[in-house]
């Protein structure tokens, strides 16, 4: 149960606001001091900042290619994504049959099983990605964690990214 609501959680993240994910994902809360972009630029070399960018190019590929699938698996077994959040909805409120006929209960569940063996093929992609860009993987979140907090570098990776 706990796994379903996880996953249509993610179902619907993925498929109603990629686009807005990456983005967002550098843009700090706070706009930090000149000092502070200072450390931060020196602790990323050019090379890594052009691998994390690379890296990023490709997950969104990846999660473009997963949302594809993902929508595929669900138009295979019959359901909609919206028959599916609606189903995951009431599987969450414990309302399994709210609307819903044991069919698309048992179609639902088929979906949620391909779903995770997608979305965990895609976990392995991404982790591959990091290390055929040259980058640790904890060295790939620090750097994350390092763009999240500076504006000036999220600027820089946008328009690396050309965006």
């Amino acid at each position: 149960m706990f796994k379903i609501s996880i996953l249509g959680s993610i179902v619907t993240i993925l498929l109603f606001s990629f686009p807005q994910k990456v983005k967002s994902q550098f843009q700090a809360p706070l706009s930090p001091t000149i000092k502070t972009e200072t450390i931060y630029s020196q602790e990323i070399s050019p090379l890594e900042l052009k691998q994390f960018v690379n890296v990023i190019k490709q997950f969104q590929r990846i999660e473009m290619n997963m949302q594809h699938i993902m929508a595929k698996a669900m138009k295979k077994e019959g359901l909609t994504p919206e028959k599916f959040m609606e189903i995951n909805k009431n599987q969450r409120q414990l309302q399994p049959s709210l609307n819903n006929s044991s069919e698309d209960l048992d179609r639902f569940r088929k979906v949620v099983v391909k779903l995770e063996e997608i979305m965990n093929n895609a976990e392995k992609k991404r982790q591959s990605t990091v290390k055929t860009q040259g980058l640790d993987l904890s060295r790939f979140l620090k750097i994350e964690e390092i763009v999240a907090k500076n504006k000036h570098l999220q600027e820089k990776v946008q328009k690396m990214l050309g965006n």
